[in-house]
């Protein structure tokens, strides 16, 4: 009786690993024929090219911004109500932000630089030498693989599967890196990015508004001249009051942008820093893992 278990245990045990061998055959043949096509690299290719636009697109916005602040910090109005001199510098509350559009502005350049790394390295994988090495690593592969075990040399077969899980890794990683990440881009970040864009180009916009009628307000007071001046004295008045009113309009406006320049940075690290290599280091331990099997 308990050889008879043993016996279907053994049979068992052999079906087993007699299907998970025509598993990997095909599945070593699946990516040879696959590594030929294009459609992956075609898509990783989209990918990246929208990735790279949305950051020349940000870096272009975050440039035009701190050209927009920095005239706006270099107006001055000066008014006179009730012959008291009052001059307002919109820029200053504007400091802080100018600071943080800098430190965006490096963080937007390395993720270019980023970037570019990636496109190189799709470069790479999408070489034909790299699709000429995979393919006869595969059938070499695959012909020990399917051929009688007679006239075999020892961990011949193991040797030519670690080099082509080698060249599988850089063929493909660098790829369905690129794709899985512009879709957790699409699933979590897309409405984070379009919200805060769309922001800060109101908020620029804006901003260049109110410096722009403060300045204008103030040249139109310098070309009156003196009796034309005090002929306006009480309405000189109230203008102070709205340019005060401008300023703390401006000041709101600057706090909303450094909310949305922090999101748009935390939308490029993970997206050009973190999230590349946290799946480029995942594909790396799952072929380790397959690398240390013996097939």
């Amino acid at each position: 009786m308990n050889d008879e278990v043993e016996v279907n245990s053994e049979k068992g045990t052999g079906k087993r690993q007699g299907i998970a061998r025509w598993l990997l055959v095909s599945l070593v043949a699946a990516t040879v024929i696959l590594s030929t096509l294009t459609p992956v690299d075609r898509l990783a290719e989209s990918e990246y090219k929208a990735l790279f636009q949305r950051a020349l697109i940000t870096f272009a916005l975050a440039r035009t911004l701190n050209g927009v602040i920095s005239v706006v910090q270099g107006t001055e109005v000066a008014l006179q109500p009730a012959g008291v001199g009052v001059t307002l510098t919109p820029g200053e509350v504007l400091d802080p932000i100018n600071d943080l559009l800098e430190r965006f502005s490096w963080i937007m350049l390395a993720a270019t630089l980023s970037l570019g790394v990636q496109q190189v390295l799709l470069d790479v994988g999408q070489w034909w030498g790299v699709k000429l090495v995979l393919g006869l690593l595969g059938l070499a592969w695959l012909w020990l693989r399917l051929r009688p075990t007679t006239g075999r040399r020892p961990g011949s077969e193991q040797l030519l599967f670690r080099l082509f899980l080698l060249v599988v890794f850089i063929r493909f990683a660098v790829p369905m890196a690129m794709i899985a990440n512009e879709g957790l881009y699409r699933l979590f970040l897309e409405s984070r990015y379009l919200e805060s864009t769309q922001s800060i180009e109101t908020a620029g916009s804006e901003i260049r508004a109110a410096g722009s009628d403060d300045t204008d307000a103030a040249i139109e007071e310098v070309e009156e001249g003196v009796l034309g001046s005090l002929g306006r004295m009480f309405e000189n008045t109230g203008k102070a009051l709205n340019v005060k009113e401008k300023m703390a309009y401006i000041g709101e406006r600057a706090s909303d942008l450094i909310e949305h320049l922090i999101q748009l940075s935390v939308v490029f690290i993970l997206q050009t820093g973190i999230l590349p290599i946290a799946f480029l280091w995942i594909f790396l331990q799952l072929f380790k893992q397959l690398f240390r099997s013996k097939y």
